[in-house]
């Protein structure tokens, strides 16, 4: 009879939250449309520098010298007179200026080194690509003059390069696949936690307090506890389908945008990792959504709610970027004690493909206690008289 009501009410509470307009676009359409739209403009929007950046590098060179030829032989450089090639290169109609000075053959012919100045603009993309594309023909033209001065002092190019050194990485797909984006995924997932719910929590209990139609429901026959565990699983509802969306926009912006086809690398995880993703998720959603209604209850109107909610965003942001540069390996032991900590840490292992049971079962029972803290404070505010009533 218990579970019928908690399912009556929390079938209603959805049935609502998807009558209004703005959930469907907080929910999948910001995520799943604006987002990787975006991202795919951004990247068109580099693609397309690239290509005129590469299409057309005009260069103004002085001096004379065999590599004038090989900077000349370079796709898309065009050589250049303006009136004042500095202000050119500043004003974006030059890309460089490539000074080279008297004398610059004579002394690579007598074996000694010949200073190259080239100057570009670092602010701007297409200058910084000629200097790139440059600094490459240089080298290459220096690899050409010491092949020449090897061959006439009978060595061999191999004189200069004594030892052949074999990289080998011993990573394993898995962690190589995760690696990348493991500093992203976490973030992403915790943050999406926090704020999906935020809305929903906020109205469930402050905005149903405005309206009246909390003190209304609270007289029906369903006890408090009854009704906050229905309002508790629409909120962790809420937050996992923000989450999911995300992972979606983020699959999305992978595999079409400027990424060349990047995976999440989920293909790769185990079953046993692939449950501890989801308990983590299941653990951070259930302790965001307790809290986010703790703080909705105690909020005497939908405006001081939302100012509340901020300490919940910072609570998912400080623990997500502290621990987006670090490897598992160096994450302290400490923080799978902590709330948040904890899930940012197992999701890191998970995508990492690392995940040390140890961990894995401090980290989720640690964030058990903690959904159990919240969950009792909650309802020992909701079941309050000023919590029913508007204020």
């Amino acid at each position: 009879m218990r579970g019928t009501i908690i399912w009556t009410v929390f079938q209603k509470e959805m049935r609502d939250l998807f009558r209004d307009t703005k959930t469907w676009v907080g929910t999948f359409v910001i995520p799943l449309v604006i987002v990787p739209f975006v991202f795919f403009l951004m990247g068109s929007s580099y693609s397309s520098l690239e290509e005129e950046a590469r299409a057309h590098v005009p260069l103004y060179v002085t001096g004379t010298s065999g590599l004038v030829a090989q900077l000349e032989a370079i796709p898309g450089v065009k050589f250049e007179q303006p009136a004042d090639p500095e202000q050119a290169l500043i004003g974006g109609k030059l890309r460089a200026i490539v000074t080279i000075p008297d004398g610059f053959d004579e002394r690579l012919k007598a074996g000694g080194t010949a200073n190259l100045r080239v100057e570009y603009d670092s602010s701007n993309q297409k200058s910084v690509y000629a200097r790139d594309v440059i600094e490459e023909k240089v080298a290459a033209y220096s690899k050409e003059i010491v092949a020449k001065r090897l061959r006439a002092a009978g060595l061999s190019e191999k004189a200069t390069q004594p030892i052949h050194a074999v990289y080998e990485q011993v990573a394993s797909e898995e962690k190589s696949s995760g690696g990348m984006l493991a500093g992203v995924i976490p973030l992403m997932l915790v943050v999406s936690l926090a704020s999906g719910g935020i809305a929903v929590a906020n109205d469930l209990i402050s905005g149903e307090r405005e309206r009246g139609t909390l003190e209304s429901l609270m007289s029906a026959p369903i006890a408090a506890n009854q009704l906050l565990t229905a309002k508790l699983m629409t909120v962790m509802v809420m937050s996992c389908m923000s989450a999911a969306a995300s992972l979606v926009s983020l699959t999305l912006i992978l595999r079409f945008g400027p990424f060349g086809g990047e995976e999440l690398g989920l293909s790769s995880l185990s079953p046993a990792t692939v449950l501890v993703l989801l308990l983590t998720i299941l653990l951070q959603a259930a302790f965001f959504a307790g809290l986010e209604l703790m703080l909705s209850t105690i909020a005497k109107s939908i405006k001081e709610g939302q100012t509340y909610m901020s300490g919940v965003m910072f609570l998912a942001m400080v623990p997500s970027y502290m621990l987006m540069p670090l490897h598992p390996v160096d994450i302290p032991e400490h923080y799978y004690l902590l709330p948040v900590f904890s899930g940012v840490s197992l999701i890191k292992e998970v995508f990492y493909g690392m995940v040390d049971p140890m961990h894995a079962l401090v980290g989720l029972g640690t964030s058990l206690l903690y959904v159990a803290l919240v969950v009792a404070l909650s309802a020992r505010f909701f079941r309050r008289e000023g919590a029913v009533v508007k204020h």
